[in-house]
């Protein structure tokens, strides 16, 4: 992974092998990109610890929660936050003290951009329809980085135009996520799951990911883990149980960087909106939806995933 800063506003980027892929970081500075992705190539991987990759606002708190709850054997929710497990956010050094393995790591990123280390490893891949995740990527600017990092507001229109059209956002391209890491569906090491499978069967798509780890966990406990892992339950009973230990409130505050820094509670709430299929029917309009399906029907893709949307 080859990995350069840019000054005035801040960017820096991660690139494939031979420099032909660039997926702009999410890092608030220099020193913090600089910390996070030193740690990223000097890591060495845990066997036992698993790999848990999706865009954002794709299910990556509800995967990450039955993954590590399908590790420990347990229903209970997990008290520390999985941003202590998120290698785009947290130096890798310093995740022991909060989830020693065996461990889910996260990221958001393609898994080409990231070191070698991590490519072949079990991974999960969660993959959300495109309309309902760019709803819920505007909420998550609206609702948490305008009133954390105090940035200039947008409105929907804006956020849906940025999704479509700007390869240089946070993260990369939705579409050239989903592109590259549909490409190694078939590596017998990648589990492809749909959000909207896990929405409307819970217990068999938790079998399935349950099965890929060979945790062998009975089924009373993947049903007590479908029912924990409701996006209600999630949202009442995990978001308000969430605890963030000193070191960990240290390094989120440099993440955040804004006047205002909630709690793990406040900001879980935050987190989890609605995780419901379909949701773009309230927000977009008819002649943006118009556009959304013009774009849809030149992207190759969409007639190879059979989305859900509705």
């Amino acid at each position: 992974m080859a990995a350069k800063s840019e000054v005035a506003e801040f960017k820096a980027y991660l690139t494939n092998d031979d420099g032909t892929v660039k997926v702009r970081a999410l890092n608030a500075n220099k020193e913090q990109f600089d910390e996070i992705h030193k740690n990223m190539e000097e890591y060495k991987w845990v066997e036992g610890d698993f790999l848990l990759a999706s865009y954002q606002k794709n299910g990556t708190h509800f995967m990450w929660e039955i993954m590590t709850m399908l590790l420990r054997g347990s229903a209970e929710y997990i008290r520390s936050p999985k941003e202590a497990c998120m290698i785009d956010l947290f130096p890798l050094k310093k995740t022991d003290a909060v989830f020693p393995s065996p461990r889910v790591l996260n990221t958001h990123y393609r898994l080409d951009v990231l070191p070698k280390e991590f490519r072949g490893r079990k991974t999960v891949l969660v993959i959300r329809n495109p309309k309902d995740t760019s709803v819920s990527m505007y909420f998550h600017r609206k609702n948490i980085w305008e009133k954390v990092r105090k940035i200039e507001p947008q409105t929907f229109s804006q956020t849906l135009s940025t999704f479509l059209h700007d390869k240089d956002t946070h993260m990369g391209s939705y579409f050239d996520f989903v592109e590259y890491m549909w490409s190694l569906r078939d590596d017998p090491n990648m589990l492809v799951i749909f959000f909207e499978d896990l929405i409307l069967d819970p217990v068999a798509n938790i079998q399935k990911v349950n099965e890929f780890m060979g945790t062998q966990r009975s089924p009373e406990l993947v049903e007590k883990i479908a029912s924990a892992t409701t996006f209600d339950n999630m949202k009442e009973g995990k978001a308000v149980k969430t605890e963030i230990n000193p070191k960990l409130r240290e390094q989120m505050s440099r993440v955040i960087q804004g006047p205002s820094k909630p709690e793990a509670g406040e900001l879980g709430q935050r987190i989890y909106r609605k995780g419901k299929i379909g949701d773009w029917k309230n927000h977009l309009t008819v002649a943006e939806n118009e556009m959304f399906d013009e774009f849809l029907a030149k992207w190759p893709l969409s007639k190879e995933i059979k989305f859900t949307f509705v």
